[in-house]
């Protein structure tokens, strides 16, 4: 008899979780609270992925066909866990759909609930949402992904954008002193694809330090090189209006050691990664822990990365902690291995 996993979470890593248990056999229910799969990268339209440009869809697109297409695997959509208690070593899981609530007893579990965007509004300084012309990266992504690349104070293309980065992460004042990993290359990435489809407008990245780690580190320099992208080390202290319809940032540059006010037709926040609320989710209804930036926390961070503090309930992707879309699916594929294992030990 096959055994039964629960997978929560659609994103990259839920997916690849998802379809590689079910490639041996396994019978995979995925819960996903949207009412699509995909996580973050479909909910937001990512364009392209980082490092090599490749569009998201050919990512996020096939991972989907294969959960969507393999019949060992039960999709429930627009959904989420209601009920949740252990039987042994075994779970009984009530999944709540808009429809319907089914409990069914599993083997193991894996959350993949992913993260969720700073919202930079709870920073003042960037006034968010105070202009309309100063947005974020997830704002850009799904412009770039519906191909509507305009400022929407007026409609009409920009001339020049700034990007900063850093926003919700590293910054005691919000409360996340971590480095959220993927902003700096995600930035530089919509940089150089902004420079590529619109090459009359100039792009500038203000930083703190680039963080463009790995083989990433390629981007950051095509960026200057081959696409003329003006990065900046310097801090942003103010963003206020300006004249002709602009947005004016102010700071310094530290590298120079002077003060700065440079207008803009838009920004663009480089908004950090978050646990959210479906994290705090799982601690309530599963009883996992978190860490102390508001992810989920692993057993071990070396030695059992995948394991919950739970037996037989197993974490993977962004969950545990900001990472790039690469990671999650690698991960997903790890934790799918550590609760079959789990499951066949104890059927």
């Amino acid at each position: 008899m096959a055994e039964n996993i629960l997978v929560v979470g659609g994103g990259p890593a839920g997916l690849h979780s998802a379809v590689t248990l079910a490639n041996i056999g396994v019978n995979v229910s995925l819960v996903e609270r949207d009412s699509f799969l995909g996580g973050n990268p479909k909910k937001f339209k990512y364009k392209f992925l980082f490092p090599d440009m490749q569009p998201a869809d050919d990512v996020i697109g096939e991972l989907i066909k294969r959960a969507e297409e393999n019949d060992g695997i039960k999709v429930y959509y627009s959904s989420n866990v209601s009920n949740f208690k252990e039987n042994e070593k075994k779970f009984n899981v009530t999944i709540k759909s808009p429809d319907a609530s089914e409990t069914k007893t599993f083997d193991s579990v894996i959350i993949a609930t992913g993260f969720e965007h700073f919202d930079p509004a709870r920073d003042a300084k960037y006034s968010y949402q105070l202009f309309d012309d100063v947005i974020d990266i997830k704002d850009l992504e799904r412009m770039m992904g519906e191909n509507n690349f305009v400022r929407p104070s007026n409609g009409q293309p920009p001339k020049n954008v700034a990007f900063i980065l850093c926003v919700g992460s590293r910054d005691r004042h919000v409360g996340n002193q971590y480095c959220s990993r993927v902003c700096c290359t995600v930035s530089v990435k919509q940089a150089i694809e902004l420079r590529e489809r619109f090459p009359d407008c100039d792009a500038y990245i203000f930083y703190m330090d680039i963080r463009t780690y790995g083989f990433f580190e390629d981007l950051y320099w095509k960026a200057m090189e081959e696409h003329d992208v003006q990065i900046v080390k310097g801090r942003i202290a103010e963003i206020t209006s300006g004249p002709n319809n602009t947005v004016i940032c102010k700071g310094e540059d530290t590298l120079l050691r002077g003060p700065f006010e440079i207008p803009f037709d838009m920004v663009v926040l480089a908004s950090g990664m978050e646990g959210g609320p479906q994290s705090s989710e799982m601690v309530d209804k599963i009883g996992l822990e978190l860490n102390e930036h508001g992810f989920l926390k692993p057993q071990n961070v070396t030695l059992a990365p995948f394991k919950s503090n739970k037996e037989g309930v197993f974490l993977a992707g962004a969950c545990t902690g900001p990472k790039a879309i690469s990671d999650s699916i690698v991960e997903g594929g790890a934790a799918a291995m550590d609760a079959y294992i789990y499951a066949v030990k104890n059927k």
